[in-house]
């Protein structure tokens, strides 16, 4: 792994610039899967990690890297590819029930804390008083954002709470195969063959929709997707990769918390969606849950 350097202040001001314009546009991919809504979550999904695996192709060319993977990272590649489709699907049949702005709190929100219960169960992390503090307040941030302001209890039955809650765990296990998997390679050939397997495991999903058949596409579908595997995708992902880079992962993690901002104002903007009072509320007390949780010693 490349050390983080120490970049000069202007330079700071610049990849501070790169961090904010990825996760705008990670909490935009939340305004463009809406507007995708009106087509199968499986098309949009195969088409967007084909266009994603394509473009990954000439950065790997100018950074002079193999195509090959090791032995040893077959498998977790494979599981995080696995990981990643799932999500999409869910995120993506999400938006066909609710509104964008919503679910771009809900899981970017819930995501770290459902990756905190992992290391916990599956990885026996040792935790004190602070963390499960932090953990409780996330999940009471958590509720809050589904019950919403009438407070109905049977909002968790709701299909698009379901799918978002299966989004976000489903993306908080990627997390812990990409973890893996990346330890033999680049972020970049990583997202190449997660992208380009992510294609084959959605393709028996998408057959039956008729995927090559692009006549019967829209010019609003194919907007909507090049977004999602280009802006959002490889451009977003490798903004965010190189401003970590040089400012430091630590520092570069706490940029997540302007994905929900973001995705709120995104959908008020462009949806013309009203945010709950509760997904404001709920979104901030998960988002200081997760800064106790990541200030603990």
């Amino acid at each position: 792994m490349i050390p983080a350097k120490n970049p000069s202040p202007e330079h700071s001001f610049v990849f501070y610039l790169f961090m904010v314009l990825a996760m705008v546009s990670w909490g935009g991919s939340w305004v463009t899967a809406k507007w995708a809504s009106a087509y199968p979550p499986e098309v949009t999904a195969l088409w967007r990690f084909f266009l994603s695996a394509l473009s990954f192709l000439p950065i790997l060319w100018w950074r002079k890297e193999s195509l090959a993977l090791p032995r040893k990272s077959w498998l977790w590649v494979g599981l995080s590819a696995a990981a990643l489709a799932g999500y999409n699907l869910l995120f993506l049949a999400a938006m066909q029930h609710g509104p964008g702005g919503y679910g771009g709190v809900l899981v970017p929100t819930m995501n770290p804390l459902f990756s905190f219960l992992l290391a916990l169960v599956f990885l026996r992390h040792a935790v004190g008083s602070r963390a499960w503090g932090g953990l409780t307040l996330g999940l009471l941030g958590g509720v809050v954002q589904i019950v919403g302001p009438d407070f109905n209890l049977t909002a968790f039955t709701r299909p698009e709470n379901l799918l978002l809650v299966g989004a976000a765990l489903a993306y908080a296990i990627l997390g812990q195969f990409s973890a893996v998997a990346q330890k033999a390679i680049s972020v970049f050939r990583y997202s190449f063959w997660t992208a380009l397997l992510c294609t084959v495991f959605l393709l028996p999903f998408a057959w039956p929709h008729a995927p090559w058949d692009i006549h019967a596409l829209g010019p609003d579908f194919w907007i909507d997707t090049v977004y999602l595997a280009l802006i959002a995708g490889t451009f977003g992902t490798t903004l965010y990769f190189e401003a970590a880079r040089r400012v430091g992962a630590a520092r570069g993690s706490s940029f997540a918390f302007l994905v929900p901002v973001s995705a709120l104002v995104l959908a008020f903007l462009f949806l013309g969606e009203q945010p709950a009072w509760t997904s404001v509320v709920g979104g901030g007390l998960s988002m200081a849950a997760v800064m106790l949780i990541q200030s603990r010693k």
